[in-house]
């Protein structure tokens, strides 16, 4: 049985062999995903030696072949055969079993190379990193190794771990090349491992407005009992403004680059018209709330309040509460759930009755394409406002569409289009009939980023609200050209 299984042997020892010596060259050879996440530039690709690995694990695997049958050591080739033929092909997942299998009768360094590599290629993390660290047990100077062990740490959220692998590949001092790339993945630790992250976005455009006061075509309007005559910069009046728009918010890391953080943002937009002061608005929003990130899920607890003036005057102030959840079912797919409470107070006691307290629940599935570059997201959503009046209260659902799309040239498109219902609780005054809106909204913008930083826009928004009261009754266009910049 010995000698005939000698005679079988070397068909086996012949294609490890010539993996060992023709290895590197597929190695490098091959299209693979980047398993740090890191671009093309940053990612390490030393050469790893097989012949320096050491003899005496290949040699407890001869001894196991010995024991074998001619047809099981045939039946190895095969498996080893086709599942090498799945791993240059880039089928990790599916050549990942079979490694398994043929290491579980027999295991070699190189087999526990290819059960880390089809590991982190598909996500089995922590089997990659268990197989990187027996085979660095084995033989400590197989770096190539040990910077694969470092990515996958880094994918894990294991930053110190990761760090430690560096810093040990660079005492070995490698060539210029995969120390330039070390330092590329110890820039990206030092960025996750950050506690403060902030950004700042302004941008100041001019807008044409068709309708500024959102008024009805007409002057002269029919009402119970006669007819209801407007001022002249009441009904549709068209005019021009200039739009400032400022956000920026600052985000804690309470732990690591995963897990719990605080976020804080502040809001900031205003809009004054050249010939219409009564219709400027403004209106600040300081918010803040915890948030917690997982690798598939984002949860996020802000309270805030908004502060609203309206002409020359204070308008009101707006408590509120946003709490969402979002889980990433795969990169292609998420389904995300928000809330919102709001309690809005006024300044003027003659707005008084349209002192309210709403609340609105919506869901959006999204999906992502080719790399995130397109995404389309829909939404349907419920609000409720009840207000100290009950002609402003209303019940309605809203759903909505959305597109974007972001090309090599960094232009981004955007666009969205809501349609929405609400059922006001009471007749409004003047007429004898209970209020019912129904409008659409289509919203649509194409911004360029220059000079890394920098950026300019232009946003078309339109909307159609059809009231069974003519008052409310009325169509808005606007058309706005910002430049800005963003850090």
């Amino acid at each position: 049985m010995v000698i005939r299984c000698r005679r079988h042997l070397p068909v086996f020892f012949i294609v490890l062999t010539v993996i060992f010596f023709i290895f590197p060259i597929f190695h490098a050879a091959a299209q693979q995903p980047n398993p740090s996440g890191l671009t093309s530039e940053q990612s390490t690709e030393p050469e790893i030696n097989l012949r320096d690995l050491k003899e005496d694990v290949n040699k407890n695997a001869v001894e196991k072949l010995n024991r074998m049958s001619p047809d099981k050591v045939e039946a190895l080739d095969s498996r080893l055969a086709e599942a090498l033929t799945l791993y240059y092909d880039g089928k990790y997942g599916q050549a990942l079993p079979i490694f398994n299998s043929i290491a579980s009768e027999v295991e070699t360094m190189d087999i526990m190379w290819w059960i880390g590599t089809s590991a982190m290629k598909s996500g089995e993390l922590n089997l990659a990193v268990k197989k990187f660290q027996d085979m660095l047990a084995i033989n400590p100077g197989l770096h190539r190794v040990r910077l694969d062990l470092a990515a996958a740490y880094f994918q894990l959220g294991k930053y110190k771990e990761a760090r430690q692998e560096l810093e040990t590949v660079k005492t070995a001092k490698p060539p210029e090349e995969v120390r330039a790339n070390i330092e590329k993945l110890l820039s990206a630790i030092e960025e996750a491992t950050r506690k403060y992250t902030w950004n700042v976005r302004f941008s100041q455009g001019l807008q044409y407005d068709n309708n500024v006061s959102a008024g009805p075509d007409n002057k002269e309007l029919s009402v119970y009992g006669g007819t209801l005559t407007l001022a002249d910069d009441s009904k549709k009046i068209s005019d021009y403004a200039s739009i400032t728009n400022f956000s920026s918010n600052l985000l804690y890391h309470i732990d690591k680059k995963l897990g719990l953080m605080w976020n804080t943002g502040v809001d900031f937009y205003q809009s004054t018209y050249f010939n219409n002061s009564k219709y400027n608005y403004r209106l600040i929003d300081v918010n803040t709330g915890p948030w917690w990130v997982g690798r598939q899920d984002v949860l996020k607890v802000p309270v805030g309040v908004s502060y609203q003036d309206y002409g020359s005057s204070r308008l009101s102030n707006i408590v509120h509460v946003d709490p969402s959840y979002e889980h990433y079912f795969s990169p292609y797919f998420s389904l995300r759930g928000a809330f919102r409470y709001a309690r809005e107070l006024f300044y003027n006691d003659d707005n008084d009755p349209m002192k309210n307290e709403s609340f609105r629940s919506e869901i959006t599935p999204s999906i992502y394409l080719a790399n995130r570059k397109h995404i389309i997201s829909l939404t349907v959503g419920f609000e409720n406002s009840n207000a100290n009046a009950r002609r402003f209260s209303y019940d309605g659902p809203y759903y909505a569409i959305s597109y974007f799309t972001r090309f090599p040239t960094q232009t981004e498109v955007f666009m969205r289009y809501q349609w929405s219902n609400k059922d006001y609780k009471e007749r409004p005054l003047l007429y004898n009939d209970y209020r019912i809106d129904r409008r659409h909204m289509v919203t649509a913008v194409v911004s360029q980023t220059f000079y890394k930083h920098y950026f300019a826009s232009f946003a078309i928004n339109f909307i159609d609200n059809y009231s069974s009261a003519d008052l409310y009754k009325f169509e808005k266009e606007t058309y706005t050209l910002s430049v800005g910049f963003n850090f």
